[in-house]
């Protein structure tokens, strides 16, 4: 916090006033075992939706219903393809840690407890405890380089490989991910062979059949995009910054550039009087104009 406030006094201000459990790593719930919290979750959503969006409400329900159908089927099918005890991301994460532990210098305390001591800064392993005082080993439920180094040391460099995945969290296995998709969603009929249900019987204590209001269809073409929060930029291009050919300015283009209307104007008055300007330069000139033969 001081080295941010070092940077922005103001950025620290308005983090002191949010619990650290919302955005700082060290802070988050042991439970979740996820060291990284975004809403991108939310934009892959949206873009998965694409153009149903602007569907009616029973038409974006099944169009929702259809693709986690599939999904759970292809993410069963693929993790039916693993080899390994762990997927292929926590692996990748074990070998990175694996890889940064080479630099730490360890200590063996005794009953499984260690203290590394890296090029900045020491760290205490209690490995029958499954935690680190660094803390990512809690958060995230892999170890962290300090653990790594840790199993390597009690278990042998030649068995760490078998070992490792009995220190990894259970619901970061693959046995966890087959139970997540283990269930399925039946497919139904057509929406066209539904069954007819009165309005009455969904309402309580109503008896008589009500018919929908009528769709009032508003002026101007739907909006296709979501509403975008105050304090939200807006949408990033997808081939980066636009840079204008006029003015050489970026954020906008040559066809909305506000130095298009000077450069038109320019360009206009100097054609009006193209006969006068060659006069002025064949009048400038001593010597005569060459002559031009056809073949």
């Amino acid at each position: 916090m001081d080295e941010i406030g070092a940077i922005n006094p103001a950025a620290k201000s308005w983090l002191q006033e949010i619990k650290p459990k919302h955005w700082s790593r060290y802070a988050y719930d042991h439970v979740i075992r996820c060291d990284h919290v975004t809403n991108n979750m939310t934009e892959a959503f949206n873009s998965m939706i694409g153009t149903h969006i602007v569907s009616s409400y029973l038409e974006l329900l099944e169009f929702i219903r259809r693709m986690v159908m599939r999904k759970f089927q292809e993410r069963k099918e693929e993790c039916q393809q693993w080899n390994s005890v762990l997927p292929s991301r926590v692996n990748a994460k074990i070998l990175k840690n694996s890889k940064q532990s080479r630099v730490l210098t360890i200590i063996a305390a005794g009953n499984m407890e260690y203290e590394f001591l890296g090029p900045n800064e020491g760290y205490a392993v209690k490995l029958g405890e499954y935690s680190c005082q660094c803390g990512s080993w809690q958060v995230s439920g892999i170890p962290c380089r300090h653990a790594m180094a840790t199993i390597s040391h009690h278990c042998g460099k030649a068995a760490v490989k078998d070992k490792v995945s009995e220190y990894v969290h259970q619901c970061l296995t693959k046995s966890a991910y087959m139970q997540t998709y283990s269930e399925m969603i039946h497919p139904i009929l057509d929406q066209k062979r539904w069954l007819e249900v009165p309005v009455s019987v969904l309402i309580e204590g109503q008896t008589e059949h009500i018919d929908p209001s009528p769709c009032i269809v508003q002026p101007e073409r739907p909006k296709t995009q979501r509403k975008r929060e105050p304090d939200e930029g807006p949408k990033g291009g997808k081939s980066g910054t636009v840079t204008c050919k006029l003015c050489s300015q970026v954020g906008h283009s040559k066809r909305t550039c506000k130095n298009k209307t000077n450069e038109t104007s320019t360009t206009t008055s100097s054609s009006h009087h193209p006969i006068q300007q060659q006069s002025a330069l064949e009048g400038s000139s001593s010597q005569p104009p060459p002559i031009q033969t056809q073949t």
